[in-house]
């Protein structure tokens, strides 16, 4: 008895890769290295998040078309994004307090930023 629930596999079409399983990957690891980039790694790893999400949606729609490597390879890089974005941030966070208590003017001059380091 063949159970009309579930979605059948067409043996007669191939399976292919996710359409964006690729890119995501490439701009986790991109993001990851670009993440002390004032906002680079930031910028890549939302748009990887976004692309993620898309072909999720695609891939739980319908499984059985799409290979399983690309859908390893999405996670990878789903993961890279979500790493290179907590690291970004935390960037962001630790340059906004160190502007904040050293001051911009100290950042360009060296033997300021070494006095106000002293003085901490």
């Amino acid at each position: 008895m063949t159970d009309y629930t579930q979605p059948q596999q067409d043996f007669n079409r191939p399976q292919v890769a996710l359409p964006n399983a690729t890119a995501v990957l490439i701009l986790g690891i991109i993001g990851i290295v670009t993440c002390c980039c004032y906002g680079g790694g930031a910028i890549l790893s939302i748009i990887a998040l976004v692309l993620a999400s898309k072909d999720m949606k695609l891939y739980k729609a319908n499984p059985y078309m799409y290979t399983k490597g690309s859908y390893n390879n999405l996670n990878a890089g789903r993961i890279c994004a979500i790493i290179a974005l907590a690291f970004s941030v935390l960037y962001i966070v630790m340059m906004i307090i160190i502007v904040g208590t050293v001051g911009w003017e100290a950042l360009n001059d060296p033997e300021a930023m070494r006095e106000a380091f002293e003085n901490m």
